[in-house]
C-alpha cells in the first residue's frame, strides 16, 4: 500500500489545508501526517478535529516525538489509525498497545524517497508499506500508474483490468475497464475514468451526460485481476438508462434514502415525510417514541417484531439526517471511526 506522508507546517489557514490534504490524499486508503513541531492548544485541537472528520473514510498514522502519551492516545481514540516513531521511543507511548505502533526503523514502515515503480511494488507484494512523500507523488503520478502495472494482472486478451465502481454505500454501481493510460486520467483528475472498448479511447464519465464522478478511492483485490473505484455519482446515476446502478432498481438502503429525499423536497404538503422533516417537534416525538417501542421488542423473543420496529427507528432517524443533509456514508464513516478507539484497561 502506498501511505502519502504529509508534511505538517504551521500556517494560519493549517486546519482547513491539512483537512483538504487528508482528504485529497485519502485516494490510496491510508495518510500519515508527520509534524516536526510543537503543537500549541489551539493546533492540537484542529489536528483532533482533522482526526475525527476524516479518521472514518481513510487510515490516518501520526508521526511526531513531540505528542505526550495522553494526546496520542485520544488521537487514536477520535479515529487515528496508529503513532508513528522509533523503536527507541516506544516506551513515551506506554498506553499505545503494539498494534497501533509503526515504527520508523523497522521493516514495517518504509520510507522511500523518489522511488521507482517496482520498489513499490515489492514492498506490496511483501505485504509492507511504502511512505512516500506527497509533495513528490503530485509531479510523479505516473510512477504510482506504473506500480499498479506491476501489481495487477489480466487474463483479458486486451490486456484490460475489470473495474468495479462502487458509491461510498459500497452499493456497485456497474462494470468498465481500465488500462495504464485511463488510471493515469483518474489519478491526476480525480474522476472516473475508464477505458471504452467500443471507441477504443478514455471514458470520462460524465462528460456528455453530466452524471460525473469524483474519485474517492482506488482499491485492488486480493488476486490483484480487479480494481474496485469508490465514486461519488452525481445524478441521474451511473447506467445509460438514468438510474443509479446498471442493475436496476434496487431494495437498497440507496433506493429508500432517494426516495425520501425526493419527498422531503416534494411540493406535496400532505407527504407525512415532508411534514416530519418540516415538524421539528413531530419529528422529535416519533423517534422517541419509536426508540421506545423498539426498545421493548427487544424484550421478546419475535424476530419480525424487532425488525418492524427497527425499521421504524430507521426510516424517522434518515429522515432525521436527510433534513439536515447528513448523508448515510457519514454515518459509517463515524462508526467505522469509532472502531479505533483503545479501551483501556485497569
Amino acid at each position: 500500500m502506498i501511505v502519502p506522508l504529509i508534511k505538517v507546517q504551521p500556517s494560519s489557514d493549517w486546519t482547513e489545508t491539512l483537512l483538504g490534504q487528508v482528504k485529497y490524499w485519502s485516494l490510496f486508503g491510508a495518510t500519515c501526517l508527520q509534524i516536526d513541531f510543537a503543537l500549541d492548544a489551539a493546533q492540537l485541537k484542529s489536528l483532533q478535529r482533522i482526526v475525527k472528520l476524516t479518521g472514518g473514510q481513510t487510515d490516518i498514522f501520526i508521526q511526531s516525538d513531540r505528542l505526550s502519551d495522553e494526546e496520542a492516545l485520544e488521537l487514536l481514540n477520535i479515529g487515528g489509525s496508529g503513532i508513528v516513531t522509533t523503536t527507541a521511543n516506544r516506551e513515551h507511548f506506554s498506553s499505545v498497545p503494539d498494534e497501533r505502533m509503526r515504527f520508523v526503523d523497522s521493516d514495517q514502515w518504509t520510507l522511500l524517497s523518489a522511488p521507482e515503480a517496482s520498489a513499490i511494488a515489492d514492498l506490496e507484494k511483501q505485504k509492507r508499506l511504502a511512505v512516500i512523500d506527497a509533495d513528490w507523488l503530485s509531479d510523479n503520478p505516473e510512477t504510482i500508474v506504473d506500480y499498479y502495472c506491476a501489481i495487477l494482472q489480466s487474463d483479458r486478451p486486451d490486456g484490460l483490468w475489470s473495474t468495479i465502481i462502487c458509491d461510498p454505500l459500497g452499493i456497485a454501481l456497474g462494470l468498465a475497464y481500465s488500462n495504464r493510460e485511463s488510471l493515469l486520467h483518474a489519478i491526476k483528475s480525480r474522476q472516473g475514468t475508464y477505458w471504452s472498448r467500443s471507441r477504443e479511447g478514455l471514458w470520462i464519465k460524465g462528460l456528455t451526460s453530466g452524471a460525473t464522478q469524483q474519485l474517492l478511492g482506488i482499491a485492488f483485490d486480493c488476486d490483484c485481476d480487479c480494481l474496485r473505484f469508490t465514486v461519488t455519482q452525481d445524478a441521474p446515476g451511473f447506467c445509460h438508462r438514468n438510474t443509479h446502478t446498471c442493475f436496476g432498481e434496487e431494495r437498497s438502503i440507496a433506493t429508500v434514502i432517494q426516495r425520501l429525499t425526493e419527498r422531503i423536497h416534494s411540493p406535496d404538503a400532505k407527504s407525512f415525510t415532508k411534514k416530519l422533516a418540516t415538524d421539528a417537534q413531530l419529528l422529535q416525538k416519533k423517534l422517541l417514541e419509536e426508540a421506545g417501542e423498539l426498545a421493548e421488542a427487544a424484550e421478546l423473543d419475535d424476530r419480525y417484531e424487532v425488525a418492524w420496529e427497527a425499521a421504524d427507528v430507521m426510516y424517522f432517524s434518515l429522515v432525521a439526517m436527510l433534513k439536515n443533509g447528513v448523508g448515510l456514508e457519514e454515518v459509517y464513516a463515524e462508526l467505522a471511526r469509532r472502531m479505533n478507539r483503545i479501551v483501556r484497561r485497569n
